[in-house]
């Protein structure tokens, strides 16, 4: 991970120089939980707005710059799926995007802007409302990429279908304990007790996670991969009975 967090950091500075504010790594990489082979490394790199063409995509000769500077990386040699990097203007955070909580990244170099401080546990819990309107959602669209996939593009799918449970586990997390800061600092096997406790699961999330743990297996045994898949997809099924019943028929805080 050092060498990861070094070859970005120097990507970041070479590309963007005196526009660059500041370079943080977050999610399973800081708190604990990485899979190997499954995991992503999850940088944000704020820039000074001049750098930027919009909110979220710099401008192109600065992008080409990083682009050469970074371009011989492969994540796989570092016991990476990808390195997801997002450029963001420093004056205008994502409004769509859940404010960084602390404990739950690492600044790398120099210091987090104003714009991305925490916020009230009140707009972590809005958050987690909005996110779970989408599961079904979510689902329907991940069966509908899986179902005429060769073989090999199954594992690619569990992925995209691990990242979207995570995303809604700490969503239901979140509003089962009323505590966001501390859940969004929390290791996900922490969360999946949590989650199936509170939800009275049949197992499936341990299950889906166990499956993934050994990512080469999935990547190997297509049988494995189609169990993983409908090990998630049945986890997704049980938050949206509860998130039905529970979020959508009371009034939270």
């Amino acid at each position: 991970m050092d060498r990861a967090v070094a070859l970005v950091v120097s990507a970041s500075k070479t590309a963007f120089a005196e526009n660059l504010e500041c370079v943080i790594l977050k999610g399973s990489a800081v708190k604990g939980d990485f899979f190997q082979g499954y995991s992503d490394f999850d940088f944000n790199v704020f820039l000074k707005p001049v750098a930027m063409d919009s909110e979220r995509v710099p401008k192109v000769e600065e992008a080409i710059r990083f682009q050469k500077a970074f371009g011989e990386v492969e994540p796989q040699d570092f016991g990476a799926s990808q390195f997801q990097i997002y450029f963001i203007n420093s004056e205008r955070y994502p409004p769509d995007w859940v404010p960084p909580v602390e404990g739950a990244y690492k600044a790398l170099w120099g210091v987090l802007p104003l714009t991305a401080k925490e916020v009230d546990d009140s707009i972590y819990l809005s958050f987690a409302k909005q996110d779970l309107t989408t599961v079904e959602q979510n689902k329907q669209s991940i069966v509908g990429r899986f179902v005429d996939k060769p073989n090999t593009g199954v594992p690619k799918i569990v992925r995209l279908l691990g990242a979207t449970l995570k995303g809604h586990v700490y969503s239901v997390s979140a509003l089962l304990t009323s505590k966001p800061k501390v859940v969004h600092r929390s290791r996900l096997d922490e969360l999946i007790l949590l989650v199936e406790e509170g939800l009275r699961s049949e197992g499936h999330f341990a299950k889906f996670f166990e499956y993934i743990s050994n990512w080469t297996r999935i990547q190997q045994d297509y049988e494995c991969a189609r169990e993983a898949f409908r090990e998630g997809t049945r986890a997704l099924d049980e938050i949206a009975r509860w998130s039905t019943v529970t979020v959508h028929q009371k009034a939270y805080s």
